[in-house]
C-alpha cells in the first residue's frame, strides 16, 4: 500500500513540477506531501499552496 501511495505522490509531483517549470518564476525546488506544496528559493519558502488550489493541475485530462 505504501508503494501505491508513493506512486500517486510521484505522479502528482510530476504534474505539479511540469506546470511550475513552464508557468512560474524560477525556483530551486518543490516540496509536495500530498496536501501542501511549498515552493523553495534557496533556503526560503516563497509560496505555499494547499491541495484544493492544486486541483486544476492534478485533475486527469
Amino acid at each position: 500500500m505504501a508503494n501505491m501511495n508513493h506512486t500517486k505522490l510521484q505522479s502528482q509531483y510530476d504534474k505539479i513540477y511540469s506546470y511550475f517549470r513552464t508557468t512560474c518564476e524560477p525556483f530551486d525546488f518543490l516540496e509536495w506531501g500530498g496536501k501542501v506544496l511549498q515552493v523553495w528559493d534557496g533556503n526560503t519558502v516563497v509560496e505555499v499552496y494547499h491541495l484544493p488550489e492544486m486541483g486544476f493541475i492534478l485533475r486527469d485530462k
